[in-house]
């Protein structure tokens, strides 16, 4: 058995301004933990320090990463290009997952916001079988 996993979600809101939240349930019986995240949009979008989009990962209420589509965050995208989303420090136990545990991906609009249409991409190792 392998001791990584990838998951992948996809995020289809197309309307700027419009919040989007996907649930990811870990199939896995295991204990897995969050390593690395990565957004790949399928449209450019560009940057905007008063109309953006910010992607959150969270377990709970604890935020893992948050980035956002600012000059300052993840800037101007370009469609197919990967951007990593990095981990929150202080999260350690947060980041581990077992069985039916949910990882939450949540787009939050400021302003006009941006629509941010792509895959989020999660990999995980594996911490206990």
């Amino acid at each position: 058995m392998s001791n990584m996993m990838t998951m992948q979600v996809s995020l289809v809101e197309t309307t700027a301004g419009t919040a989007e939240t996907v649930y990811v349930a870990m199939p896995s019986a295991n204990e897995w933990k969050l390593q690395a995240a990565y957004f790949a949009p399928d449209a450019n979008v560009t940057s905007n320090d008063t109309n953006y989009a910010t992607i959150a990962l969270k377990q709970g209420a604890t935020s893992l990463a948050s980035e956002a589509t600012t000059t300052t965050d993840l800037g101007s995208l370009t469609a197919g290009t990967a951007v990593a989303l990095a981990m929150t420090a202080g999260t350690g136990a947060s980041r581990e997952f077992g069985a039916g545990d949910s990882v939450t991906v949540a787009v939050t609009k400021t302003g006009t916001g941006a629509a941010l249409v792509g895959a989020v991409s999660l990999a995980f190792e594996k911490i206990v079988s």
